[in-house]
């Protein structure tokens, strides 16, 4: 159950601000418990993108003039800048971006595989490297509530 207030954000404490550091600093740690033997090989970007009711996060790499690999933009949706949403559907999200990354999938490593999603491959990879409950709580509150947290936001 979403346990919301309406409350402007400069109310807030500023430990309950996330921003682009704070997103970083979640990706520091994930990386460090569930993917510490993936070399992060290129310049890795991880960041708050606009809000959308469909789309939780996205990979993506672009040629930089100062860089000699492609730099790896991972984005988030900004919706998930707010703290109404749980922790752990930003975990899920990034370790999901993260995955393709380690995939080859936008980033220097191998391609693993032809296509990013086929065979549930993502969601597997995730699993085996201790990262389940993670996904479990992110889907249930898939599932249970965020059409309504979408609702309460104006969104739907």
């Amino acid at each position: 159950m979403i346990r919301h207030k309406k409350t402007d954000l400069l109310e807030l404490p500023r430990s309950a601000l996330r921003n682009n550091a704070w997103l970083a600093e979640r990706m520091h740690i994930l990386h460090q418990a569930h993917f510490s033997d993936v070399q992060i090989r290129n310049k890795l970007f991880v960041r708050f993108g606009r809000k959308s009711r469909g789309r939780f996060g996205s990979i993506i790499a672009y040629p930089e003039p100062d860089y000699i690999l492609p730099v790896t933009y991972i984005t988030i949706n900004g919706l998930f800048r707010d703290p109404g949403v749980p922790e752990y559907v930003i975990e899920g999200t990034l370790l999901h971006e993260f995955a393709h990354y380690t995939h080859g999938f936008h980033s220097p490593h191998p391609r693993r595989y032809e296509h990013p999603h086929k065979g549930n491959v993502v969601n597997k990879e995730i699993i085996a490297r201790g990262g389940g409950d993670i996904l479990k709580h992110q889907k249930k509150w898939i599932k249970e509530d965020y059409k309504k947290y979408l609702q309460f936001r104006g969104m739907l």
